[in-house]
């Protein structure tokens, strides 16, 4: 089973990454520590080293997997892979949210790269992450939303909210993690993660020009004082009204410019109805 899923995985690398001019990259992506053997593992450090690829892996989600990776290998997560010299700049390390202050030290000595997902972690009961413990030690944050499944709304506004706000409820600080850095966290640490930090992730002369334009003007964003605020604790990504990536206008005024947007909402709950009735349930 490990040979077909890293062939799999190799063939989409190879037949994928660096397409649509270089906006197309891939990473391989083993699971986690406890689901994926000391092989599999090393097999894909060599093979993202061969590609010059990230890797994406779940690190220290949840307290079960702590306990399963500590009985099977005599070290928890972060410590097992670092031992295994499988910790590296490369490594996208989803959640993070069990690990130790030994911990956060390897993590920010390789370079890796962790990734906070507050609405999964509260959704699926694993935990908060220690994200200002990090930030202080220099390791770049970044956010995400993990999947529709452990999230539903996939909104990168609301991931931002509740990052600020989880960080200041678990520390008993209103001033931990303030606004600006939870925008840094979805936008420059994001490229910071995927290694893209000199082409996206911040509006400057010579990188790509990605940017989305948010309406402020609703009742729920006046009056206006701060806008970074504003955008972190008010504002959703229902109120974005245009999006521009690489100089192309995708979204203008809420209209999708580059698909059908009322035949993919009709595929996806046609999609959605078959896969409910196959599964012998109620659509």
């Amino acid at each position: 089973k490990m040979r077909e899923e890293i062939r799999i995985g190799r063939s989409f690398v190879a037949s994928f990454h660096g397409k649509a001019r270089g906006r197309i990259l891939t990473m391989f992506g083993p699971h986690a520590p406890y689901t994926c053997s000391t092989d599999c593992l090393l097999k894909v450090k060599e093979l993202a080293r061969r590609f010059q690829v990230g890797i994406h892996i779940h690190l220290a989600e949840s307290s079960e997997e702590v306990k399963q990776t500590t009985e099977k290998y005599g070290k928890r997560p972060v410590e097992y892979l670092n031992a295994i010299e499988f910790l590296g700049p490369e490594v996208l390390a989803a959640h993070c949210v069990w690990v130790t202050e030994r911990e956060i030290e390897m993590i920010r000595d390789k370079g890796v790269k962790p990734v906070h997902n507050p609405t999964s972690n509260m959704k699926m009961g694993s935990g908060i992450a220690q994200v200002p413990e990090m930030l202080e030690s220099g390791i770049p944050v970044a956010l995400g939303t993990d999947g529709a499944a452990s999230n539903n709304t996939l909104d990168m506004f609301k991931e931002m909210k509740l990052a600020a706000l989880l960080a200041k409820a678990r520390k008993l600080d209103p001033a931990v993690l303030p606004a600006m850095k939870a925008l840094e966290m979805a936008t420059i640490n994001g490229a910071t993660a995927l290694g893209l930090q000199k082409e996206i992730g911040s509006l400057e002369v010579g990188k790509k020009a990605d940017l989305i334009v948010v309406n402020l003007k609703k009742p729920h964003l006046s009056p206006m004082h701060d806008i970074v605020s504003h955008l972190v604790y008010s504002a959703s990504g229902s109120d974005v009204d245009t999006v521009v990536v690489d100089g192309k206008v995708l979204m203008e005024r809420g209209e999708v410019l580059t698909v059908d947007e009322e035949k993919v909402l009709n595929l996806s709950q046609k999609t959605s109805d078959d896969l409910v009735s196959r599964l012998g349930g109620n659509s």
